[in-house]
């Protein structure tokens, strides 16, 4: 199996490759993805997908494929740092975790993708230009569905000091969640910044308040 994670089927070269599937410990060990962040960014997707489930209306059948997404959002980053949601996606695109079905390995390269930069309308409509507008529109829908849980999911470690989601609070058409830690601050901030997907995706507002560490 080949170490290179240059793409080989990306938008310029077509269908040049077959996916060779690779279980999620070799991904880790292959691509010196930072197990801790890793986990934290599951952990969180994980009771973002419970709490939000009314409003995503993702099924049970999908909580593994938000787990897997997160554990590998950042295998591109020992590739290339600055650009590593497009290297983690050309190396996803090759190597998917082999523990999920075939079916879904794409939305897990296109969510690494998307995890990084700012989204808006053009950038969503660009995407469906490209190799992610050849997926079936369910899947580019449970993409983005997704993608835009782990990018919450992200933001609530951007400090990597262990932030928490606390008390959260359904009223109206929005959802207020309070985050806990030393780091509240710094990833409650963030998590607005990478809330732009969800509220390109859903009516429904969410708000982010820090509470201060409490010893």
């Amino acid at each position: 199996m080949s170490s290179n994670s240059r793409p080989v089927g990306d938008e310029k070269s077509g269908e040049a490759f077959s996916p060779e599937p690779v279980p999620l410990e070799d991904l880790f060990h292959k691509y010196g993805i930072e197990r801790s962040h890793a986990d934290n960014v599951a952990r969180n997707a994980l009771e973002l997908y419970e709490i939000l489930g009314p409003v995503h209306g993702l099924g049970s059948e999908f909580q593994k494929l938000v787990e897997m997404a997160a554990l590998v959002h950042d295998a591109g980053v020992a590739t290339d740092f600055e650009n590593h949601h497009r290297a983690g996606r050309d190396i996803l695109l090759r190597h998917p975790p082999a523990e999920l079905p075939e079916r879904l390995w794409p939305v897990v390269a296109w969510t690494a993708f998307l995890h990084k930069k700012k989204v808006g309308k053009k950038k969503i409509e660009d995407l469906k230009g490209k190799d992610f507008g050849k997926m079936p529109e369910d899947l580019q829908d449970v993409t983005l569905k997704v993608a835009a849980l782990i990018r919450l999911a992200d933001a609530l470690d951007y400090s990597r000091m262990g932030s928490r989601l606390g008390k959260v609070t359904f009223k109206g058409r929005g959802v207020r969640f309070e985050i806990i830690g030393q780091g509240a601050a710094v990833d409650a901030e963030r998590m607005y910044k990478k809330g732009d997907l969800w509220h390109l995706l859903y009516d429904t507002e969410l708000e982010f308040k820090p509470q201060s560490h409490q010893s």
